[in-house]
């Protein structure tokens, strides 16, 4: 891995460094890096690119290629016997998103017959942050909302996705730090395979997690009628990972759109609990037959150690990638496709013999 800063001058180039992280997520605006690496205190180029409150302009690349371009965001000079180091940590440029509210200089906070491409481009602007809409939500994105507002709290971030949400649009950036408005293809046939069903190879590390505390039976969603003529609605959606002797009911109030995204926002609602069933991988390495790991890709497991007796698919949705003059390693989040795809969720262990 490479850091290629930009301190308004000239590119500077880090290829030196120790305790690298870099996580790629893809249903963030802001993924975020971090390293470390020997700071000359008598050196005017580490002066330069270490200054402080500058928010340098940075890429992320491997091999040529570039993972993330972002800013620096907070440095920690430590002074100990025998070393000095400096610790970088920053994230994707869109992260700004997350830190800021929308600025007076953009109200009034109601906005009335925009798309939401037009509502992103509108809060970009002050930014210079550019939007790229992938083609297979561009037809959402350009549906009207005829009446939203934002509050004087929430962040750019916040608001978008809320909006965003309700289209079945997924927040996120490219590897040039655009803010990307996209939907995950899960029908894409699995980058790797990973079965452990005969026992006779080890397994890397993985971690099957089930939270139940934050999965619920029921889910309903509740529109209240408005004085624009939009009518009350009601729409409830059952949760397959809750058994049915079970009653966790959740009760969520519609805040945007019209009646007849009611029952897409229930669906929607359940895809977002369905995060709580996580499964984490470790690898030794970056990448497998040349090609570095990335998020947005499918893989299919087998592992009964991880209460995995049959294979299924699952969705890449960050990846960590660590390093240091030892070793290199990546851990892989993954959900279950129906995080992203809009299907009906079955039950994953359905038909396992438990005796």
């Amino acid at each position: 891995m490479e850091l290629i800063i930009n301190d308004r001058i000239r590119q500077r180039k880090i290829d030196f460094f120790n305790d690298f992280s870099l996580n790629l997520r893809y249903d963030s605006v802001g993924s975020t890096f971090s390293l470390s690496f020997y700071f000359d205190p008598n050196n005017t180029e580490h002066k330069e690119v270490m200054c402080i409150g500058h928010y340098h302009i940075c890429k992320v690349t491997h091999e040529g290629e570039t993972l993330l371009t972002g800013i620096i965001l907070s440095q920690k000079f430590i002074s100990e016997t025998g070393r000095k180091m400096v610790a970088l940590t920053g994230y994707s440029l869109c992260g700004v998103l997350e830190d800021c509210e929308i600025p007076p200089s953009l109200y009034p906070l109601q906005m009335q017959g925009l798309n939401l491409r037009q509502i992103a481009q509108k809060l970009l602007s002050p930014f210079k942050l550019k939007l790229k809409v992938d083609g297979s939500v561009a037809g959402k994105a350009s549906e009207v909302f005829e009446d939203v507002t934002a509050k004087e709290s929430q962040t750019i971030k916040a608001f978008l996705s809320e909006l965003a949400t309700q289209k079945g649009i997924v927040l996120s950036h490219d590897a040039d730090g655009n803010l990307l408005f996209t939907k995950a293809d899960t029908t894409k046939k699995p980058e790797l395979d990973f079965d452990f069903s005969d026992g006779t190879k080890p397994s890397p590390n993985m971690e099957l997690s089930f939270n139940g505390q934050g999965m619920h039976s029921h889910i309903t969603i509740i529109r209240e009628a408005d004085d624009e003529g939009g009518n009350a609605g009601e729409e409830t959606v059952r949760n397959p990972y809750v058994i049915n002797t079970v009653f966790r009911p959740k009760v969520i109030k519609q805040s945007v759109g019209k009646e007849n995204d009611t029952p897409e926002s229930a669906k929607l609602k359940l895809a977002a609990e369905l995060k709580n069933i996580q499964l984490k991988i470790t690898l030794d390495r970056w990448d497998i037959n040349d090609k570095i790991i990335k998020p947005n890709t499918m893989i299919s497991v087998l592992n009964p150690e991880v209460y995995l007796y049959k294979k299924s698919l699952w969705f890449v949705e960050g990846v960590n990638y660590k390093g240091n003059h030892e070793s290199s390693t990546c851990e892989l989040s993954c959900v279950r496709p129906e995080v992203y795809n809009g299907q009906t969720p079955e039950y994953l262990w359905k038909g396992i013999n438990l005796h």
